[in-house]
């Protein structure tokens, strides 16, 4: 500790008169003594200067489990979600890049580190999600892509479900296709057969066929997230069966599809991510979806709860911009500098036809319908011909 001292300084005047030998006198002393205090230096112990420390900012501890990272598509947007929000928020965050295998490890790891929210990315996370969330109630747990109920079909008190509309992204990216198809076929090459990816197929049909009533398809789904290879063969089939285009909606089996379409002059729209980068020339767009974005909003709606867990179903569609055709979504198109001078000269038009578009689907003036929303025996024509006349 810093102290200071209290000092006195003592001033004397003497006077002393001297009287001349000749006019004689008495000897005359005057002594005056002043006091001064001096003003009292600041210490280390000053109110002045020194405050009371300010409580340290709790940071929320989350834990991200991801697939294979590097697909340029579903799982890095996830990760970006959460590298930003490790950025901007006061979290503490910690990954596990996991095999599914050993993602209920990854999940116990999280829980035994204290960790406040778990997020698991993927609807195949749904069960080990639904287990670890029932046996540690006061753990906030998400999920992207899927809603988790317990046994009895009820939500689980903490646990945030976040799903998309991607039907209604696809749509959009379905009609730009069929506009800028030259030979009126497209193609989409899916990645699992599963009912998401359905969704993805179902909402570029629709599209297609919004723009193009005549519009043809070719179809193939690899069995892989994983298979370059395979979604290549799809690529060159379907451009070797006429079509011009083609929708890759699985992961990075997709950058097959895409090779398959600049090997052969032809075109590609990307998925999830903005991929428009990856074949620029031919990648006309690319069919964002938002977990990223929904990565930081469930970190962000985590903080906001200040300690309590919560349920809830957040749907993100073209209402919100986080599906969609880049674009609109962010605003780029690659393709308007490096595609086709034809191709290029129509996408000022069909710009604000998309837009328009958009705005019919976000006021339900035109329904994209979610693949298991589908009527029994329906074809894409019937389909079409319905959303017109509703």
């Amino acid at each position: 500790m810093i102290t200071t001292k209290k000092k006195s300084f003592f001033l004397v005047l003497s006077l002393l008169m001297v009287l001349s030998a000749c006019g004689g006198g008495d000897d005359t002393s005057t002594t005056e003594t002043v006091e001064v205090a001096e003003e009292p230096a600041e210490t280390l112990d000053s109110p002045a200067t020194t405050a009371a420390p300010a409580p340290e900012e709790k940071k929320l501890k989350v834990g991200l489990v991801v697939g294979a990272l590097g697909d340029r598509s579903f799982m890095d947007s996830a990760k970006r979600g959460f590298d930003m929000a490790v950025a901007d928020l006061p979290i503490e965050g910690d990954f596990i890049e996991a095999e599914e295998a050993e993602r209920a490890q990854a999940y116990a790891n999280f829980i035994a580190d204290g960790k406040d929210l778990i997020i698991g990315i993927s609807f195949s996370e749904a069960g080990r999600i639904l287990e670890a969330a029932q046996a540690n109630p006061d753990i906030q747990f998400a999920i992207v892509d899927m809603v988790v109920t317990d046994a009895d079909g009820n939500l689980v008190p903490n646990v945030a479900n976040i799903v998309f509309k991607e039907h209604e992204g696809s749509f959009e990216v379905g009609y730009i296709a069929a506009k800028l198809s030259k030979t009126g076929k497209v193609a989409f090459m899916g990645g699992m057969d599963v009912p998401i990816i359905r969704k993805f197929q179902t909402g570029w049909e629709e599209g297609a066929l919004y723009a193009n009533p005549d519009v043809e398809f070719c179809t193939g789904y690899a069995g892989s997230w994983g298979d370059p290879a395979k979604g290549k063969e799809i690529g060159l089939s379907c451009f070797e069966d006429g079509a011009d285009v083609i929708f890759a909606a699985g992961g990075a089996t997709g950058d097959g599809a895409y090779e398959a379409a600049a090997e052969t002059g032809n075109y590609a729209v990307g998925v999830d991510s903005n991929q428009d980068y990856i074949q620029p020339g031919t990648m006309i767009t690319s069919m964002m979806k938002g977990v990223d974005k929904s990565v930081y909003k469930v970190i962000q709606d985590t903080i906001a709860a200040d300690g309590q867990v919560f349920t809830s179903i957040d749907s993100y569609g073209l209402a919100e911009n986080f599906v969609g055709a880049t674009w609109i979504v962010d605003e780029t198109n690659l393709f308007s500098e490096t595609g086709p001078a034809d191709m290029v000269a129509q996408i000022p038009a069909l710009l604000e036809e998309v837009k328009e578009v958009r705005a019919k689907i976000i006021s339900g003036e035109i329904v994209a319908v979610s693949y298991t929303h589908l009527r029994a025996h329906e074809t894409r024509h019937d389909l079409v011909c319905r959303l017109l006349l509703e």
